[in-house]
């Protein structure tokens, strides 16, 4: 019989970035992966050039509804939802037939084990969707705080810090605040395909 490589999807959903920058970005998701897993990035037809307005990440959760509606686990054994506060996960996630890993929730149930205070520092037109999960995952820090990029994180006597766009995630920034903060900090690309693999491997790859 053969055996599959398990094989993850990264769905992009933002249609504005250049091959070069997705390429980029590829390469940093593959870093994270253990041997013997494989994982390509793709963007979804329809969605939005960037993610400025409420109306862009309604288009963007429609373009990712459609393209997770035609991935069938013969594909995939998991796809990550590549949107650091999980914009549309549930309803991805009921119609999906392998399954979805969001890179917020995934996030916060590590940082329940991290801090009782956690900041998520995030860009202003994510604050609501990062509001929302935040609402929606009880397996998570005691406080759950919700800053844009310009907040000074002393400020708050952050416990830990999570990194709620997958932009920052991708610019190398959460070693420079470890070192400044002295506190942890979760990036969302390498712990969602962390918590990706091991839904992955859940499968087996028979």
């Amino acid at each position: 019989m053969t055996r599959r490589v398990p094989h993850i999807v990264y769905l992009e959903s933002v249609t504005g970035y250049s091959d070069a920058e997705n390429m980029r970005r590829l390469q940093l998701l593959r870093s994270s992966l253990r041997p013997g897993f494989t994982i390509e990035l793709l963007t979804t037809p329809g969605g939005p050039a960037i993610l400025e307005r409420p109306q862009d990440f309604e288009q963007a959760g429609r373009a990712a509804s459609a393209a997770v509606a035609e991935i069938r686990p013969s594909r995939c054994r998991a796809i990550i939802s590549a949107g650091a506060v999980d914009p549309g996960l549930a309803a991805l996630r009921a119609i999906a037939a392998v399954p979805v890993v969001g890179p917020g929730e995934a996030s916060l149930f590590l940082a329940r084990l991290l801090a009782k205070r956690l900041v998520i520092l995030t860009v202003e037109p994510a604050v609501p969707a990062a509001r929302e999960v935040i609402a929606h995952v009880p397996a998570r820090p005691e406080t759950v705080i919700v800053h844009t990029l310009n907040t000074t994180m002393r400020e708050h006597r952050a416990d830990a810090i999570y990194l709620g766009s997958m932009t920052q995630g991708s610019l190398g920034i959460a070693d420079d605040l470890r070192a400044q903060l002295g506190i942890p900090v979760l990036n969302p690309m390498p712990v969602s395909v962390y918590a990706a693999q091991e839904a992955a491997a859940a499968f087996g790859t028979g």
